[in-house]
């Protein structure tokens, strides 16, 4: 009996256990099934919310078939003056005639639009930017979601505000590369493109924030960074990135510290294998650029017969020896002062609003993002700058969660502040600037380089200095003057009609009538009408 007993009360005690254990697993997995659930929901939600695909082009004028725009205002940047009533005859994709005002009546072509009253100026040339990248720092569940749809939809946006070409300053090549292709088989809408394809750097160096991808993931999008450990491999980078990804220029980085909040140390490439890089770029015709933010950079650069220079150092100034020493090389600068636009966030009372030039890009920051971004980003990404802003403005965002890996205000502030001195030095030095936003960084599209163009003009640039450098001075660095950069002869027709003289007001480049790349027509605004004869 006791036995029996000891029996019946173990079994009672374990039931109200087992109950439980039954209960909660139930319970979890109801639980699991309902999250997933959500989460399927709203990622149907934020997929059937994101923007429609836009047409490839609207008209294709067609082999042997000539195009006469007549009677057309046209923008001599070379010169920086307004050519009245001329014309631009174009067949297959290039320029055939620039046809003087006394002979429009002789002119026959296959199709004759009538342009009285617009501008064709060439189109422009976005020298930096990263067109895969989404125009945010915040990555959550619903940016993912609208990723893919973001990095399609910079490309589509480019022409749509003018920009035909674009210089790409690091990306995953492959990826980039299917895109380019289907632009150029006019399936997708988009500029033509030339990428640097992955950036070499060493372990540890600038960009901290980025890792080269798995074997099978490069080998299918491309690798974002190539290692270097000397002058072999620096090389071997080269024909890797020339021959494996693409590439169509060299990028290296001669950052000592990162852009984040701790501004931690960084390693950087040795001389001996810049040297070396450079001379292997050189001898398979690529040029090299650099970004650099230092003086120490700067000068490493011009030292060690690096080409290009993107961005400007904000740590010092410039001294007479150091322009000088620029000056003797075939140098291009873009300055990206976007960025600092973008990320010099000033909260209300910080000492810097004092200065002009802060308080000017705070205002440029906010039209942004009330009139601009809202345009040309998937709501996600809209609401991820959003975000940004408010905590940038709530004050110390390195004190907020996440805030490691976060880019240091402070330190986009000081550019604000210090960029003027050394733009204008090199300036007056005659040095040779382009136009470039750095699209695709934190609220920085590829297709916005009107309001790079519009900061060039604050920092102290004339206006036709400006349109020089999104054009002929954009095609230079591209090594491709001949074709493009300028409306003449022989070039590719790539133009874009404006309502307005950009010459007068820099911002009549967002006035756009019409855009034409290669020839085709990829977007038209009402004053350009195909029914034209």
């Amino acid at each position: 009996m006791a036995i029996i007993k000891t029996v019946e009360v173990n079994v009672k005690r374990e039931e109200p256990k087992s109950a439980l254990k039954s209960g909660l697993a139930k319970g979890a997995g109801l639980l699991a099934l309902g999250g997933a659930a959500y989460l399927a929901g709203h990622a149907r939600s934020v997929k059937n919310g994101l923007s429609a695909p836009c047409k490839p082009y609207i008209w294709d004028p067609g082999r042997g078939r000539s195009v006469f725009l007549k009677g057309i205002d046209l923008v001599d940047v070379k010169r920086g003056l307004v050519q009245r009533q001329r014309g631009v005859v174009f067949e297959d994709g290039q320029i055939t005639d620039v046809v003087p005002t006394r002979d429009l009546a002789k002119i026959k072509a296959d199709r004759t639009f009538d342009c009285e009253g617009l501008f064709v100026i060439p189109g422009l040339i976005n020298a930096h930017s990263h067109v895969l990248l989404p125009g945010t720092a915040m990555i959550g569940l619903d940016s993912l979601l609208s990723l893919k749809r973001q990095m399609v939809r910079n490309l589509e946006e480019c022409p749509l505000h003018g920009v035909t070409t674009v210089r790409d300053a690091a990306t995953l090549s492959h990826l980039l590369n299917d895109m380019c292709r289907k632009i150029e088989a006019l399936e997708l809408l988009g500029p033509r493109v030339l990428s640097c394809g992955p950036g070499i750097t060493v372990k540890g160096g600038y960009p901290d924030f980025s890792r080269p991808l798995p074997g099978g993931l490069a080998k299918k999008y491309g690798s974002l960074t190539i290692y270097v450990t000397g002058p072999d491999s620096a090389r071997q980078a080269v024909r890797t990135a020339v021959e494996d990804e693409g590439a169509r220029f060299i990028k290296i980085f001669f950052d000592e510290r990162a852009l984040s909040f701790g501004r931690k140390p960084l390693n950087v490439i040795d001389d001996e294998s810049v040297k070396a890089l450079v001379e292997e770029a050189h001898r398979v015709g690529r040029r090299v650029a650099v970004h650099q933010t230092q003086m120490v950079g700067f000068r490493r650069a011009v030292k060690l017969g690096v080409d290009d220079f993107e961005h400007m150092p904000i740590d010092g100034l410039l001294t007479d020896r150091d322009v000088a020493n620029f000056m003797k090389g075939d140098h291009h600068v873009t300055p990206t002062a976007s960025v600092a636009m973008a990320l010099g966030f000033a909260p209300e009372g910080h000492p810097a609003r004092s200065d002009p030039a802060v308080e000017a890009m705070q205002a440029l920051r906010d039209r942004m993002l009330r009139e601009i971004v809202p345009s040309l980003a998937e709501e996600a990404i809209l609401r991820a700058n959003k975000k940004m802003a408010e905590m940038y403005m709530e004050g110390d965002l390195s004190k907020q969660r996440g805030g490691a890996l976060a880019m240091d205000n402070e330190l986009f502030l000081e550019t604000l502040q210090g960029i003027i001195p050394n733009v204008t030095k090199l300036q007056e030095a005659g040095a040779t600037f382009c136009c470039g936003n750095d699209g695709g960084t934190p609220l920085s599209f590829p297709a916005t380089l009107s309001i790079e163009m519009e900061i060039m003009e604050w920092l102290g640039f004339s206006r036709s200095e400006i349109l020089r450098s999104a054009t002929i001075n954009g095609a230079r660095l591209l090594e491709l003057e001949n074709e493009l950069g300028s409306i003449e002869k022989g070039k590719l027709a790539d133009m874009v009609l404006l309502s307005a003289d950009p010459l007068k007001d820099i911002r009549a480049v967002e006035r756009i009538e019409a855009v034409f790349r290669s020839g085709v027509l990829l977007t038209r605004g009402r004053r350009f009408p195909l029914e034209s004869r």
